[in-house]
């Protein structure tokens, strides 16, 4: 049933798993997550201005928006990496959900339960991991189309 699938794909042995963790990586999975952050963000306001109503109450939004910006971070990140997806989808997680969670605490005056924020944290770091691994796994099976006037290798 998941024969194909890669969860960790170890590409040298004797280096270190810090050696093989990209920066590129996880910046693109960052800039992946806010992105989609922002994009809820701009649908939210829009839809303020846009209709007639006194009271909104986004939170569900909010919470499927934060975990769809981990996913599409994580498997930005993974597809990216090539290689050790569910680690670098968890790092792009857990980043993204210290800084949401740093957002909360500078904003709220004290109303935050350290526990909610530990575990809403956490929670993100697994959503990433499930899109490094997806972004792995997806990036495989990709067709990579030649330059113009690229020479063909031999046996392709």
């Amino acid at each position: 049933m998941l024969k194909g699938y890669t969860f960790m794909r170890w590409s040298k042995q004797g280096v270190p798993v810090s050696g093989k963790i990209r920066g590129r990586a996880i910046m693109a999975g960052l800039a992946r997550a806010f992105g989609a952050t922002l994009a809820l963000c701009a649908l939210m306001c829009a839809w303020v201005v846009l209709s007639a109503g006194l009271i909104y109450d986004f939170s569900d939004l909010v919470a499927a928006g934060t975990l769809l910006g981990a996913v599409l971070g994580g498997f930005a990140g993974g597809r990216v990496a090539g290689t050790l997806g569910s680690l670098h989808g968890f790092i792009i997680g857990l980043i993204y959900g210290l800084f949401l969670s740093a957002l909360v605490v500078f904003s709220s005056g004290g109303s935050y339960s350290v526990l909610g924020l530990i575990f809403r944290t956490l929670i993100l770091g697994v959503a990433g991991t499930a899109g490094g691994i997806l972004g792995v796994n997806l990036s495989n099976k990709v067709v990579m189309v030649p330059k113009r006037g690229a020479k063909k290798q031999p046996g392709l």
